[in-house]
């Protein structure tokens, strides 16, 4: 026997099927240190920052002082140093971690690669083990959820941004990094990353932006 349909529909409410636990990233934020000194006569491997340099400082530790940074690391290089003092002074919890893993590096560990009889490929092999084990330091003493800082230079942030992602540097795009630039990446254990945030300078002033 058919029943006729009632005139309204009645919705059944289906169980819904549980959603997958989703692990949040660690979020590794990477800023470039405040405009050097730049004394061409007398060129200085350890430069301190210029007088626009400490401003950029200034300006770049008030944007994150609102974030909550769980470790700052910083590299032992003067510049990148006290553009790291300057952020830490709103932070004054935050444990810091100054190291030379994070000095500046030559270029070639993301243009084209030397030539193998060039005479930097040992200096270039030390450089590279440096970022590889600060790229391992954090993803093993670090955990989901947290907020890592680094304050070092621009073509250590070039090379160990597709690193955090388990990419060849060699095949990722250049990108520029300004001085003080913001940038802020989401990293997984997975071992993927992305990049949310490349080379932000809105904490400055047109004319500020070297």
């Amino acid at each position: 026997m058919v029943r006729d349909m009632p005139d309204r529909m009645v919705k059944i409410k289906l169980p819904r099927e549980p959603k997958p636990v989703s692990q949040a990233p660690l979020t590794v934020i990477l800023v470039r240190h405040g405009q050097q000194q730049v004394d061409v006569a007398n060129p200085d491997i350890d430069p301190p920052l210029s007088d626009l340099g400490w401003k950029q400082a200034e300006r770049v530790a008030r944007r994150l002082s609102g974030q909550r940074i769980h470790h700052l690391y910083a590299s032992n290089l003067q510049r990148a140093n006290d553009t790291a003092r300057v952020i830490a002074r709103f932070h004054p919890s935050t444990p810091v971690t100054v190291t030379a893993d994070l000095q500046e590096v030559m270029n070639y560990h993301f243009a084209d690669p030397p030539p193998p009889d060039h005479p930097d490929l040992p200096r270039i092999g030390t450089e590279r083990a440096a970022l590889d084990r600060v790229v391992a330091q954090i993803r093993r003493n670090h955990s989901p959820g947290e907020r890592v800082l680094l304050v070092c230079h621009g073509n250590v942030i070039r090379t160990i941004m597709p690193l955090f992602g388990g990419r060849n540097p060699h095949e990722s795009l250049l990108i520029d990094i300004n001085h003080t630039a913001v940038s802020i990446m989401e990293v997984y254990a997975s071992g993927n990353a992305v990049l949310r945030l490349g080379n932000c300078v809105a904490h400055l002033e047109d004319r500020m932006i070297t």
